[in-house]
């Protein structure tokens, strides 16, 4: 309860602190028109209902979610098998067989002011076949099958997850992205009228307080949107600080999008103190980046370092999308992604993890990507079958050096790591590590559906339990952090609400 009121308190000084800068229905109808396209397909009054709704049923989730006592125990039981890796606990407890598989289904589902986890679909809300068909529907299973392998054993993992998201159409999810896009690059014209004058430096000494350093085109890019959405801003500003949005050459037709976030403890220290520790205690656990190619050429790069707490993603931005770049030149002709047929993408990934002094690289990890856009929906399938290359170095416990503990080992760590991503890349039957997800557009008075679905092949042996455990030691939140991740996401969502009650007085729907 204690917790409980003290996100009460945080909501209610960040709702206070963002009253009283009122702007127009031109600013507010810009900075929330890629909502408003994807929640009511260009109607603001259908997506003023449809928001509402959502906001309510995430409300209802994070305060009264209802788990079936053995699911619930099933569910903690297995997670804490998954954390160390220990693929044969995490099978052995799967409580149903299909053949040479176990599993696990679980059904959520809206009941009036609950919201209740099971493995009856019938008996919490969905219908008997399990099917999802209204907003906040859920159907989770996970699965698992043993091999023998040359004496080892491995796992063959597959998990899928349906979720309903309400009355959503894919022709405005493209139109609300290519929105976003504008906005995000070119800021919001009508923020500068002589009318908005006033209110416009309110908000500009706002972004500027959050970072001194930001250049003038960036302001002008936040400034807009931190008055159209000032609760959500305000709480942002409280979790790090923006270092930079886009670079403005004026003379070309297009915008790089430059975006930097880094996060700040300090500032999460004073709502969030579980949650900035947990943050400053990963340190150099993890850094590495993606590039995103076809054809065309490099679409995006992204960047996120542990250390550093620092996120950063560039591209180059004209007309709502995104163009590739090849040979150093900008390709502002290059023909669109094309409807229909699929399109092939590559992900390059490098990454570097420090655990205990042993420093492990990997470089060169590429998944093929597949991406299909139809009319009532999208697929996207990323595939890595190629085995990166993979070195480690360093001192374990820092006085330890790799080599002194290859000696006692088995195989030496460089080994065992290259056995467990080998595995993967390489088993599933050759198609390596799978994850999918696809969207369905609502029909026939439904919910549109979100499917995510993986399949991958884990090696499980002593050694690699031991290394899994001690990442997740770094990386799962502990309880403590876990409330206050929990009263983070509350936080977010009355910030929402209290925005778009805002967007609703103003535009006098």
């Amino acid at each position: 309860m204690k917790q409980f009121s003290t996100s009460v308190a945080a909501v209610a000084f960040i709702l206070t602190a963002s009253a009283g800068f009122a702007t127009t229905p031109e600013v507010l109808n810009r900075g929330w028109k890629p909502s408003i396209e994807i929640a009511g397909s260009g109607d603001t009054a259908t997506a003023v209902t449809n928001m509402r709704a959502m906001a309510d049923l995430q409300r209802v989730v994070l305060q009264n979610t209802e788990f079936h006592q053995q699911t619930q125990q099933f569910v903690d039981e297995l997670w804490a098998s998954l954390e160390s890796f220990n693929l044969n606990r995490y099978y052995e407890l799967l409580p149903e067989t299909d053949g040479d598989w176990r599993q696990l289904r679980v059904y959520g589902a809206r009941d009036g002011k609950l919201y209740r986890v099971g493995p009856d679909a019938d008996k919490i809300g969905i219908d008997a076949d399990g099917k999802v068909r209204e907003m906040g529907d859920m159907a989770l299973q996970v699965r698992a099958k043993r091999l023998a392998s040359s004496g080892e054993t491995h796992y063959l993992l597959q998990n899928s997850m349906e979720l309903g998201v309400g009355q959503v159409a894919w022709p405005s999810v493209k139109q609300a992205t290519e929105e976003t896009l504008r906005i995000v690059v070119d800021g919001s014209p009508e923020f500068s009228n002589k009318a908005e004058r006033n209110t416009a430096q309110l908000y500009r000494d706002k972004v500027i307080r959050m970072n001194s350093s930001l250049g003038a085109e960036d302001v002008d890019v936040i400034a807009p949107l931190w008055a159209s959405f000032p609760a959500m801003w305000d709480l942002l500003a409280q979790m790090g600080r923006i270092e930079d949005v886009v670079y403005h050459d004026l003379s070309q037709g297009y915008r790089k999008m430059n975006g930097s976030f880094v996060l700040d403890p300090e500032l999460m220290k004073r709502n969030y103190p579980a949650l900035a520790s947990h943050v400053l205690n990963m340190d150099r656990l993890f850094s590495g980046g993606i590039r995103l190619t076809d054809a065309r050429g490099e679409l995006l790069t992204a960047e996120i370092d542990s250390q550093t707490l620092r996120g950063q993603f560039q591209a180059f931005v004209a007309d709502g999308r995104i163009v590739p770049v090849s040979g150093g030149r900008v390709l502002l002709d290059a023909p669109a992604i094309p409807d229909g047929q699929p399109w092939e993408l590559v992900a390059h990934m490098d990454g570097t993890m420090s655990i205990l002094g042993v420093i492990t690289n990997v470089q060169n990890l590429r998944a093929r990507v597949q991406y299909l856009s139809l009319p009532d929906g999208a697929k996207l399938v990323a595939q890595v079958t190629e085995v990166p290359d993979v070195s480690v170095k360093g001192n374990a416990l820092g006085v330890m050096p790799t080599a002194m503990i290859d000696v006692v080992l088995p195989k030496n760590i460089d080994q065992i790591i290259k056995d467990f991503i080998a595995v993967a890349c390489q088993g599933n039957d050759g198609k390596g590590i799978l994850v999918g997800g696809q969207f369905q557009q609502a029909a026939n008075g439904e919910s549109a559906k979100l499917v995510m679905k993986s399949a991958f092949e884990g090696l499980d042996n002593f050694f690699v339990r031991v290394g899994m455990g001690i990442v997740s030691d770094r990386v799962i939140p502990d309880p403590q952090v876990s409330v206050e991740l929990r009263k983070l996401i509350f936080d977010t969502q009355e910030a929402f609400a209290h925005d778009l009650n805002g967007f609703v007085q103003t535009a006098s729907l």
